[in-house]
């Protein structure tokens, strides 16, 4: 007891003696202000990193962090950043009077940091990550080391920009990604009421047609007698009405969309292909974007991934299949059109025959839809309708 009482005595002599600051009503005073940074004619919150200089941004951007390289005058400074607009403004405002070149990664963050890039008075643009160039032989991949890899690159004029379709034809182009992911799930739930068939050896009716409407009546209307089943495929069943309604749903609207006059011109000289219809179109019309970008017939067919794959060195040459780097949506459009096209085209016909006995009729086709992906460029770029070869 005697112990704790000289201890208590002890400390409160101390507390006399040495006031704590932080502590009691002179706490708000005591802490230190903080103090703007004057540098010439702009004030700022934060020491800046450059000022009036061009600066190049690389950026490893994920959900819910940014991780950015700035390299100013051959220095690279790191920061790593919560993925939201105020952080980037709050990095920004601390390179006034700056240049600055952005650049990141096309991915599934989307384009949302490239308009804040850019109402920033950013030069931004994505790059394909096929584009960006990996260290051979590296042996560590971070995010700080993807970032500075992007940063280097854009100063060296390396890296290839994806093309920007616009918010309102990003919005667009949902209504033709989203009908193709619901019959995806359709498909899905046909292959499972399949399956549940096989494995307990139920067969359909002879004559009746598959996913027909006598067929899904019979799918609901207890076809084995076994409750536990029966139950599941009604259930299924269901999932297939609903995703077919679905389905129709935004097909109408496609369909309206089709009809405005910024798709209208462009959709109907489309049309006059054989096997390409108002879907088809409108899948090109929102996955091209502008046409006119494409310079050459080479880079258009590279854009849609038409174009062998070459792996040469010295005296040898070795060409691939085809590349499948550029957008598979047109691509997939051209390929199945093209089935079509040949019974129509006696040209194209012809050279389908061709390659075929060569080389495949895996490969004839697709040089079909490469012969047919230049047709619809050069058919939107001058405004005149397919022709047939007679």
């Amino acid at each position: 007891m005697l112990v704790s009482a000289g201890w208590r005595a002890l400390q409160q002599e101390r507390k006399m003696v040495t006031p704590n600051p932080l502590r009691g009503p002179d706490a708000l005073r005591a802490r230190p202000q903080k103090q703007e940074v004057t540098v010439k004619k702009y004030k700022l919150a934060r020491r800046p990193f450059a000022i009036d200089q061009t600066v190049y941004l690389g950026i490893d951007a994920h959900k819910e962090r940014l991780h950015v390289t700035l390299l100013v005058d051959g220095e690279a400074i790191h920061r790593s950043i919560a993925n939201r607009r105020r952080e980037v403004e709050a990095l920004i405002r601390r390179l006034p009077g700056c240049r600055i070149h952005a650049a990141y990664e096309a991915g599934p963050t989307g384009y949302s940091l490239l308009e804040w890039l850019r109402e920033l008075g950013c030069e931004a643009f994505m790059t394909p990550p096929s584009s960006v160039l990996q260290e051979r032989g590296a042996q560590i991949k971070t995010d700080r080391r993807d970032s500075q890899a992007l940063a280097e690159q854009l100063r060296a004029g390396q890296l290839k920009r994806v093309h920007d379709l616009g918010r309102q034809t990003y919005d667009e182009r949902e209504l033709t990604r989203t009908r193709e992911q619901i019959i995806q799930m359709r498909t899905s739930v046909c292959n499972r009421i399949k399956s549940k068939l096989l494995f307990h050896g139920i067969r359909i009716p002879e004559g009746m047609r598959s996913w027909s409407k006598a067929h899904l009546n019979w799918l609901e209307d207890s076809p084995t007698g076994q409750p536990h089943l029966d139950l599941c495929l009604a259930l299924l069943v269901e999932l297939y009405r609903e995703h077919t309604a679905k389905a129709k749903l935004l097909q109408k609207q496609i369909d309206e969309l089709a009809s405005a006059s910024k798709y209208a011109e462009s959709r109907e000289l489309l049309e006059s292909v054989p096997g390409i219809g108002t879907l088809s179109a409108m899948i090109l019309l929102l996955e091209l974007g502008d046409i006119s970008r494409f310079d050459t017939c080479e880079e258009f067919a590279s854009f849609l991934g038409l174009v062998p794959g070459e792996f040469s060195s010295g005296d040898s040459r070795s060409q691939r299949h085809i590349t499948r780097w550029g957008n598979k949506r047109a691509r997939t459009v051209l390929v199945e059109s093209s089935w079509t096209l040949i019974g129509k085209d006696p040209q194209m016909r012809e050279v389908y025959d061709g390659i075929k006995q060569r080389r495949g009729s895996g490969r004839a086709i697709v040089a079909v839809a490469r012969r047919l992906g230049l047709a619809v460029r050069a058919m939107l770029r001058d405004q005149q309708p397919f022709r047939a070869a007679a």
